[in-house]
């Protein structure tokens, strides 16, 4: 976490920090992130970042704590009166967490760097980690759904959780491959709209839910 003299900063401040530091690690991973470029970019001096931080990893994983939790605020606040039914509310949520995703790139590319990155030695298994949380999030409306017979229960709950995170995670790649647009571009441009309709976005997760709901349902 941040040091308290980094909250001490002025709101104008300390948003640029962050800004600009999300900025560099949505854009590089986290090898390839530069302290320099972020404290030249935000105007301030090396020796001041190091008062505010303790070092690179903790400004990262700040970050990405940050991005986390602002993720599944907007998921969780767009899909909480959707209906219960289990297949509408996992299309609810890939939906919001799409729109999120394509309307603040830099937080999801952050997100999405993060669950690739191997350095154990540095920032632990924090891509295996970042999985594991996607994974369990899922499981528990696959349980619940189990339950209540809205899914076949003789499937392992693990199995499709993992299926319906890992799947997820792929869904963002599909769609800049078919639009032909990057997070790159989104993120240097400083773009924060949808580059494709809500009807498309929405068009190609019924197709997502259909593979599922006959695969799934009793």
């Amino acid at each position: 976490m941040p040091k308290e003299t980094y909250f001490n900063l002025d709101e104008q401040k300390r948003n640029k920090i962050f800004k600009v530091a999300l900025k560099e690690f949505a854009v590089n991973d986290y090898n390839s992130a530069s302290i320099n470029n972020i404290v030249k970019e935000a105007g301030i001096s090396k020796g001041s970042m190091y008062q505010y931080f303790d070092n690179k990893k903790d400004l990262y994983f700040y970050l990405l704590d940050e991005a986390g939790e602002k993720k599944l605020d907007y998921i969780k606040n767009n899909t909480k009166d959707s209906q219960k039914d289990f297949f509408e509310m996992i299309k609810a949520m890939h939906l919001e967490g799409a729109k999120f995703d394509l309307t603040n790139p830099r937080y999801s590319k952050l997100i999405i760097n993060a669950m690739h990155e191997s350095l154990p030695k540095e920032l632990g298994n924090i891509s295996v980690e970042l999985k594991k949380r996607s994974d369990q999030f899922f499981e528990g409306y696959i349980i619940e759904a189990q339950k209540n017979n809205k899914l076949r229960s003789d499937i392992d709950s693990q199995f499709l959780s993992f299926l319906v995170s890992r799947l997820s995670m792929s869904l963002i790649d599909y769609v800049t491959e078919q639009y032909d647009f990057s997070y790159r571009e989104l993120i240097e441009k400083n773009i924060n709209k949808m580059p494709i309709s809500d009807d498309e976005l929405a068009a190609i997760l019924d197709d997502f839910i259909a593979v599922f709901k006959s695969g799934l349902k009793i």
